[in-house]
This record gives structure tokens, sequence and C-alpha cells, in this order.
């Protein structure tokens, strides 16, 4: 690896490992592919023996490389992988599962790894209807692209962010050849992969998104959002094989090494309706069904209307990308003949979810914090209410007996 790659992580390791409260943000507006991710978590500073060990011993003969490039003036990273293979096997989801067990490969990338995989599974069976298990991989369960996956998984649990932000992929445009010939860009497996999340166009005529990257960065994502919070740390940068065109923004990705605070700002839609002419039966289950269909809050309160009628006001909070979805799910459940909405920004504490054994039963525990003090830790209700009829106990028993457990373990507020 050259070594002004190196002398930059040491410089980026000190801040990488200062704090456990790091969020990582990925910049795909240019395009995402498995080896410019891998290169831009190089070029941030995780050291390379922590990708290429587990690598080396996990997969076959291989040579795994990371070159300093600069393209436009910006510095970077590129990625190149020789295979000793001579004439690469069509591997099965069964195969690519079966290379994650060695014991070099934390559990932790196991896990995540056979997610990305299951994801192309299903994609893939989609496009070409068969099964997961029937799916041939060519390009994906080429070495190189297995590399590329577990190489990413490696270095994001040598970083171990808190989140992972990911901006709107572009789908890229016109042909490019695969191993069933020419297809159209975007290929159909990366719609299947990308189906629910914000997109944008990108410059026309290439490829952008690749399967590989699809399904990497929808498994990792926690959220997508144009622009990160928090105070930046170091960045890095993936060079990608092509070079784009001179009127083209430059084929790089970036990666951004943010300091969380306590607390974040997201942006959420808010819409709002009133009716009178639904009876509480009727009514009762508008506010499950729209959590269910992906609100991430609903809230119906008792409203006095015009003409002195009781009614009722529906309140939902939505990810923008979801408003005109549930919208359309607002009408239909209600009848209402129209829908008030807006764009506000909330504040979000830093949250965690864990999870604690009391009386033999498993119980999500979440937790929430300012800065470095926890101001909230709550167990999940609907876990009480389970554990509590499984065991035969009051749903306040059960609290009591996870409260005991809590401050046994120093975690109670």
């Amino acid at each position: 690896m050259p070594l002004e790659i190196e002398s930059r992580n040491l410089l980026s390791m000190n801040n990488l490992k200062k704090s456990r409260r790091n969020r990582l943000y990925i910049d795909a507006s240019r395009g995402i592919a498995g080896d410019m991710l891998l290169a831009a978590l190089i070029d941030l500073g995780v050291p390379a023996e922590a990708v290429t060990g587990p690598l080396c011993q996990a997969l076959p003969r291989h040579s795994l490389e990371f070159h300093s490039e600069s393209r436009r003036g910006i510095g970077g990273c590129r990625v190149s992988v020789e295979s000793a293979e001579q004439t690469p096997p069509h591997r099965k989801l069964p195969d690519l599962l079966a290379a994650l067990e060695h014991p070099s490969i934390p559990d932790p990338v196991k896990i995540t790894a056979a997610a990305v995989y299951r994801h192309l599974a299903e994609a893939e069976a989609r496009v070409h209807q068969t099964t997961p298990e029937e799916v041939h991989f060519h390009e994906v369960g080429a070495l190189d692209a297995q590399v590329d996956i577990i190489g990413i998984l490696l270095a994001l649990h040598w970083i171990d962010p808190v989140e992972i932000i990911v901006s709107a992929p572009p789908l890229g445009s016109g042909v490019v050849k695969a191993a069933h010939g020419i297809i159209p860009i975007p290929a159909p497996a990366v719609v299947e992969l990308l189906k629910g999340v914000p997109v944008v166009s990108g410059p026309a005529g290439r490829e952008l998104t690749t399967p590989t990257g699809a399904a990497v960065l929808t498994t990792i994502a926690h959220r997508y959002c144009h622009a990160p919070e928090g105070k930046p740390i170091a960045q890095g940068w993936g060079v990608g094989t092509t070079v784009a065109p001179p009127d083209d923004p430059p084929n790089m990705l970036r990666v951004m090494l943010l300091e969380a605070s306590g607390e974040t700002t997201e942006t959420v839609a808010i819409l709002e309706t009133h009716f009178d002419h639904l009876s509480g039966e009727e009514a009762g289950g508008i506010v499950d069904s729209l959590v269910e269909s992906g609100a991430l809050d609903a809230v119906l309160v008792s409203a006095w209307m015009k003409k002195s009628r009781p009614g009722q006001l529906l309140t939902v909070i939505s990810r923008p990308e979801d408003r005109e979805r549930l919208i359309r799910e607002i009408h239909l459940l209600t009848g209402t003949l129209g829908v008030r909405e807006r764009i506000q920004q909330r504040s979000v504490l830093r949250r965690e979810e864990h999870q604690i054994e009391v009386s033999g039963e498993t119980i999500r525990v979440k937790k929430a914090w300012i800065g470095d003090h926890l101001v909230s830790i709550r167990p999940e209700q609907d876990d009480l209410r389970a554990a509590a009829d499984r065991i035969g106990i009051s749903l306040s028993q059960m609290r009591r007996r996870v409260d005991f457990e809590l401050e046994k373990a120093g975690q109670s507020q």
C-alpha cells in the first residue's frame, strides 16, 4: 500500500478510535460500487490489515492491493483485486454463505454479509422468476465481489459507527454488458434492491449504482438524507475504475466520519385531517394500520368541530419519501376529503436498543442519550406484556423484575 495512504491512515486512526459516538456518512451522489466503498473506507483511516488479514484466510487465493490515485485534483484510494481463479465458478447462495463460516470473520460481519447475499439473491430471483437458492451469481459471485462485500463489512466493523447515513444513490442510464448479455441501466436487480429507497437520476449514459453497491447500501443504511449532521472528523475518497467524462463529476465516492452530538435533527412530514363521520369502532384501527404501513407515529384525539359536532383529529408523522403513499392510505382508511401536510424538523435523541434476559425471557430495552448522559431507559412494552403472559404474572410485576435487573446491572436511571 502506498506510503501516503498509510500516513494519512495514521492521522485518521486516532480520531476514528477516539469516540464510539461517530456517525458514518456515505456520499453516493456520484455513484456506488463495492470497490469504491471499500477504497473510501481505507482512505478514511481503516488499517488495511483489518481487512486483508481475515480475507486472506477466509477466501480462495487472491491479492488485494490499495493504490493512491487522484481524479480532478482530489486524492483518494483505488482497490485492485487479482484472483487465482482462471474460470470462476457460478456460485449459488449456499456457496457464498459457506465462505462466511471461517473463524477469521467476526460474527457481526458474518450476519451482515449473509443479509447482503440474501438481499441480492431475493432481488435476482424476482428478476429471473426463480427461487433465491437457485440463483446463479455471476458478477456478484466472483471472488473480487466477495472481497469487496466482506472487506466493506470488516472495515465497518473496525469503525463501529453508531449510525450509517447514506445519500440518495443515482440510477444512471444506458446499457451495460452482463453475464446474460446487454441489459438496460439501471440493472433490473438494482431496481429491485432500491425499491422504497430515495434515488436520483445522476449523469446519463453509464452505470452509476452496481448490484453489489445497491445490496450493501440497502443492508447497512440506517437512514437516507442529503446532508448529514455532526462535526466532521475525517473523510475518505474511493476511486472508481471508470474515468468519468470531462463534463461529469469525478467517478469517486466519499465517506465522512462525523462526531455525533447527543441529538440529531431530521426532516419529517406532518399529515393531518379532521373527520366527524366515523364511529369509535370504525376509527379504532386507523392508527395501527398507518403505523404498520410505515408511519413513524400517529395519534387520534377527540375534537369539537363546526356545527357543534364531536369529531376526531388524526395526526401522522411520516418520512418525506413516504408522504404521498400515506396520504393515499389516510384517504382510504378514513374517507376524508382532504389531508393537510407540512414539512418540519424534529429533534431526535441518540438511541440504542439492547436485550436483557429476565426470568428466562428476552426483553428489548431502548436507551437514549444527550451527549454522554443517559436520559432514558425503557423496556419494550410489547415484550413486557408477552413475557408476563407466558410466565403468568401481571404486567406491573414483570416491569418490576426488569427494573430490578437493570438496577443490578447499573443501567437504571
